[in-house]
């Protein structure tokens, strides 16, 4: 029987660098159903300087209230996963109606139990930072959801003191649908919803495919445009330390 003689190892050398150390890391925190959320943040990423590591936390269909805020219980277990927790710049839970449902302090609470003082936004918050900054009062609000969840997020708007001046639905209870939307859908629903005593459209949710289509609906209504991952993924960059623009992403990610 032949055997195979191994060759001596030779140690070498290694130059090192500061690794993922000048980055800014973004632990996203999707949903289980979600395959939309990190092809749509990495078409906004700028070149360099940004990064995201995902992970992912169980959810079930259809879109209900108490599916929801099921996920509150889960925030913990997948912060626990990042190794080590100082890896990560920020935390982003990519859920808007899970963000008007369970409020920012609870999810905070909850990602401190096992990454305590990490930063933590998601979309319902960065969106309403973003309203803050960009002195918006009134909205209309263009979503994907059934009418019982629609209406937790105009709750959470007006609790936050944003008026809804108008609102549509696609009315779909299913995530597997809502990936299904057309941009030129949301674009076109968006334009008939618009009124003009909005001074901004809000699209909310993960699971539309915005990217696209935040400049063009600008240029249409004349007004800023905010959809979840461009208001989550903005507000992540502003924790995380980055100040740089980016363009071609509506005025928020301007200012």
């Amino acid at each position: 029987m032949n055997s195979t003689q191994v060759p001596s190892i030779k140690h070498v050398e290694p130059s090192l660098d500061a690794g993922m150390g000048t980055q800014v890391v973004i632990g996203l925190i999707t949903l289980s159903t979600d395959v939309i959320t990190e092809y749509e943040l990495r078409k906004m990423l700028p070149d360099d300087g940004v990064s995201i590591s995902a992970t992912r936390i169980e959810t079930h269909n259809p879109i209900t209230i108490e599916h929801l805020q099921g996920h509150a219980f889960e925030i913990a277990k997948a912060a626990e996963l990042y190794v080590p927790p100082e890896s990560v710049n920020v935390f982003a839970y990519a859920c808007t109606s899970g963000s008007a449902i369970i409020s920012h302090k609870k999810l905070e609470e909850e990602l401190h139990r096992t990454v305590p003082g990490l930063k933590l936004t998601s979309p319902m918050t960065g969106a309403l930072r973003a309203f803050c900054k960009l002195g918006i009062e009134r909205v209309s609000l263009l979503t994907p959801y059934p009418d019982d969840v629609t209406s937790v997020v105009v709750d959470r708007l007006n609790d936050a003191g944003i008026t809804v001046v108008a609102c549509a639905s696609f009315h779909i209870e299913n995530d597997y649908d809502i990936i299904k939307i057309t941009p030129q859908s949301i674009v076109d629903a968006g334009s008939v919803t618009d009124t003009a005593d909005a001074q901004a459209l809000f699209i909310p949710c993960t699971g539309f495919r915005t990217s696209t289509i935040i400049d063009q609906l600008e240029s249409r209504l004349r007004k800023p445009v905010i959809t979840a991952h461009q208001a989550m993924l903005w507000d992540a960059l502003r924790l995380g330390g980055y100040s740089q623009r980016r363009n071609g992403l509506g005025k928020l990610l301007t200012v």
